[in-house]
């Protein structure tokens, strides 16, 4: 016996019922009129057929094109995150390599393109926000963003280069704070929370300590600011130092330095071969050194500041990036944790490029002491052994010792 839609047998399936007023079946000739000029005022969307949905007066590319031509440079940044030539070489470095082929008859073009992935990671639009700006449908607009997603995590090989472990940076050998004590250090690494979205099943996990919920990404960076490797999507509840312990014994592609190289860590990770930490206990963090705290007490004073003062472009790179691309610190939309993934690599990508090709970025040219910084902030391949502890430890106090003699003219 066959059952109507609320649960009661059909006894004739012939029968025709009454049926809702302006829809098929319905009688019409005993609907009064006024039900349907009411109906046509309130939603016509919803009743009349092939109803226009982009009926803006900027069609399409209409809004690049005017933010492109307009005389203001802050409106194309603002809405861009980039400078114009540094947008255009980025659209031509993708369309040119093949990373974002295009199509004779696509209706949107590369520029188009990569603005509205600007537009997502770089202003925290949504996609619905996308498609009433660019007038597309949805799919459009997602399958578009994830076009220019894959494009930039491919570029990621050639932009997120290995650092140099040979040389020693200008910033380290043109100081005197600096050289010849850190001549040897190639880089710092450091943790940092970006927003993260997970089923629910999940989010105890990924709570971090301040109780939002976040992926721990770790990170290296030249003294360039250029990132130079990027592990992401490690629970925000892990510690630092447990992430940085996988990626060395897990991850292939983690470029170990030289025999003798080191990168800089905070006090949160061991200080061990390829590692240099400062002194727990001591003052450390660089605002404990100024007004009447100026002056050093110890050598693992001394040596402290150095260290933070160096390490410190770690920090400001993960706050220029944040800057750059507010998704990475005001919230991550609900994409798969692949996805979520991608666009972390994507933005290290763009960070990068930035700094390679546009010199008169407004953030990057902004004073150290304005500059942004982030607040959340071995050739083996397990635990290290004490022997590789005590190497360390006296390379460590044998740092702070020069630096101090130097200092008092011992």
């Amino acid at each position: 016996m066959a059952s109507s839609r609320d649960g009661d047998p059909e006894t004739n399936s012939n029968t025709e019922s009454p049926g809702t007023p302006g829809t098929p079946g319905s009688n019409e000739s005993d609907v009064p009129e006024e039900f349907y000029t009411f109906r046509d005022l309130t939603c016509p969307e919803l009743f009349r057929d092939n109803v226009p949905r982009n009926i803006s007066a900027l069609q399409r590319a209409g809004w690049i094109v005017e933010i492109m031509t307009t005389p203001h440079p802050g409106r194309f940044f603002y809405n861009i995150r980039m400078t114009k030539p540094c947008f255009y070489a980025l659209v031509d470095a993708l369309t040119s390599t093949g990373l974002l082929p295009h199509g004779q008859t696509s209706r949107v073009s590369p520029i188009e393109e990569v603005a509205l992935f600007m537009q997502t990671v770089g202003m925290h639009k949504r996609q619905r926000d996308n498609m009433e700006r660019f007038q597309h449908l949805l799919e459009t607009i997602n399958r578009r963003f994830h076009r220019v997603l894959s494009a930039l995590c491919a570029m990621a090989l050639e932009l997120l280069t290995r650092p140099n472990f040979t040389d020693t940076h200008s910033k380290v050998a043109n100081n005197l704070d600096f050289y010849p004590y850190f001549k040897d250090c190639v880089g710092a690494i450091d943790g940092t929370l970006v927003p993260a979205w997970v089923p629910r099943v999940d989010q105890n996990r990924y709570r971090s300590r301040k109780g939002r919920l976040a992926q721990n990404v770790l990170a290296k960076c030249d003294f360039d600011m250029n990132f130079t490797y990027v592990y992401a999507w490690w629970e925000g509840s892990a510690a630092d130092a447990r992430v940085l312990h996988h990626a060395v014994s897990q991850d292939s592609t983690f470029p170990f330095p030289q025999i003798g190289k080191y990168y800089l860590v905070d006090a949160g990770f061991t200080n061990y071969q390829c590692f240099l930490a400062p002194y727990r206990g001591t003052r450390y963090h660089l605002p404990e050194w100024r007004g009447q705290g100026r002056r050093y007490r110890t050598p693992q004073d001394m040596f402290n500041h150095a260290h933070s003062r160096l390490r410190n472009v770690i920090e400001r790179a993960f706050g220029i990036l944040k800057k750059h691309f507010p998704i990475l610190q005001w919230g991550m939309p609900s994409y798969l944790q692949n996805y979520q993934v991608d666009i972390v690599i994507a933005c290290c990508t763009l960070h990068n490029f930035i700094r390679r090709f546009s010199s008169d970025d407004i953030i990057f040219n902004e004073s150290d002491g304005d500059l942004p910084q982030d607040i959340d902030s071995f050739y083996h391949r397990g635990h290290p052994t004490l022997s590789e502890i005590e190497e360390q430890r006296t390379l460590r106090d044998s740092i702070a010792m020069q630096m101090w003699a130097s200092q008092n003219g011992t």
